[in-house]
């Protein structure tokens, strides 16, 4: 009788890699200006918000007040932590699916950074001027979260 000779095989699921994705907001150009001063010049208070498509935590910048010619400066950086899985390149967020779940399910998303460009008002609701989508390629080479 013939020996049979196996080897277990490992097939626990692959876990994700603890990454970052670091944005800096320099400036901003030809953005639209919606205001009016009392002076009557056409103005914005521009500020941009950023988040990864799938994330709850949305960052903002600080405001650039009385933009009259549609540029902004704000040297703003953001940090975004997320779980990676490079066989599948998608980035896995745990979430309840409602306020009274005991336990949190998987739920993987392609990694997209989303920055909007909003004009900042005081008595009305902020008015939406601009948005970008932006799918960053990232690689083996790219560095782990100490």
């Amino acid at each position: 009788m013939a020996k049979l000779n196996w080897h277990p095989i490992n097939i626990t699921p692959r876990a994700p890699q603890d990454l970052q994705l670091r944005v800096i907001v320099y400036n901003v150009q030809d953005v639209v200006l919606s205001d009016t001063s009392f002076t009557g010049e056409k103005m914005s208070d521009i500020y941009v918000k950023g988040w990864l498509k799938g994330q709850d935590k949305k960052q903002k910048t600080d405001v650039h007040y009385r933009s009259l010619n549609g540029e902004g400066n704000f040297n703003w950086r953001y940090i975004f932590p997320f779980k990676y899985l490079p066989a599948e390149e998608v980035m896995v967020i745990k979430k309840k699916e409602h306020f009274f779940s005991l336990d949190k399910h998987e739920e993987k998303y392609p990694v997209t950074f989303v920055a909007q460009i909003w004009d900042n008002d005081i008595f009305t609701p902020d008015d939406f001027l601009g948005l970008l989508e932006l799918k960053p390629e990232l690689h083996a080479e790219s560095q782990q979260v100490p």
